[in-house]
């Protein structure tokens, strides 16, 4: 491993870590003083918090370890070592959201704040290709066995059950109600920031330097193009149009690009509504 590479991998657990710790705070600071979850894990550990006094953090733990070791043999060494590591910063966050009281006993503001912090700490989990156990692997494995159903829709798909659970339990609606609004606040969070394959942009770009470009978007974004020939109405001029299918991320990255290699390029910026292929999901 060189030093780059060493560096590299640093950040990611360091974000990887931030991301878990942000997941444990919600879990202990924000969703169990009112017996509120977003999550499968979370949601049993709210169970047996109330129901035998069981630390979440040690609950979060014994619950996520047969769940690390699937997602290990399924998904992968990296994958699994990631979890492993996210977890352990799920629990390490829901021992200092322990100490930091409750944040509020209002059920929405709950919701809310829960909602937000968990989709963050989970999304930043993805983000570099781990995860903080739980319920973000189980969505991992129906994502990798059905490639039309994206984080976010497994993510309710899982939550959905665990919160009627809690609501038959606990014989209150208010906290099945406010959970959903949690949950589902916590997988739009998700979907906006891992700006996936969901989230694909297609840019065409009518420039003079067409060759060049092509070369970055080959080289750099690791992506393909399309060349087309075009000539300008006004001008009567020869230029080449390129179509690219990007992901938000990747946009201010090619259009810096674009700008240093030929600044009088024209780029158009759309919306894909689905993205199927190299790069993206693949076909059903």
């Amino acid at each position: 491993m060189n030093v780059k590479t060493f560096f590299k991998t640093l950040w990611e657990y360091i974000i990887l870590i931030i991301g878990g710790i942000l997941l444990g705070i919600a879990i202990e600071f924000v969703l169990v003083p009112l017996k509120m979850t977003t999550g499968v894990v979370s949601g049993i550990s709210t169970l047996l918090y109330y129901l035998i006094e069981m630390p979440i953090e040690i609950s979060l733990v014994l619950l996520n370890v047969p769940i690390f070791l699937i997602s290990w043999k399924v998904l992968g060494f990296k994958f699994g070592m990631r979890s492993f590591v996210g977890m352990l910063a799920v629990s390490l966050g829901a021992i200092i959201g322990g100490t930091m009281g409750v944040l509020t006993q209002d059920f929405m503001l709950a919701a809310l704040y829960g909602g937000v912090l968990s989709g963050v700490g989970i999304a930043l989990t993805y983000k570099v290709g781990g995860s903080t156990g739980g319920t973000d692997i189980i969505a991992k494995l129906i994502t990798a066995k059905a490639k039309h159903i994206n984080v976010g829709e497994a993510l309710m798909i899982v939550d959905g059950l665990i919160v009627a659970i809690l609501t038959l339990t606990f014989k209150e609606l208010e906290i099945g109600l406010y959970s959903v609004v949690a949950a589902f606040i916590t997988t739009k969070i998700i979907d906006l920031m891992l700006i996936g394959g969901g989230y694909a942009k297609a840019m065409f770009v009518i420039t003079k330097k067409g060759e060049e470009i092509s070369k970055y978007i080959h080289g750099e974004l690791e992506r393909t193009a399309t060349k087309f020939d075009a000539i300008g109405t006004y001008t009567n001029e020869n230029r080449e149009m390129l179509l690219c299918v990007v992901n938000k991320k990747e946009i201010p990255k090619l259009k810096e690009a674009i700008n240093k290699i030929d600044p009088e390029s024209f780029v158009i910026v759309t919306a894909v509504a689905e993205a199927l292929g190299e790069g993206f999901k693949k076909f059903d």
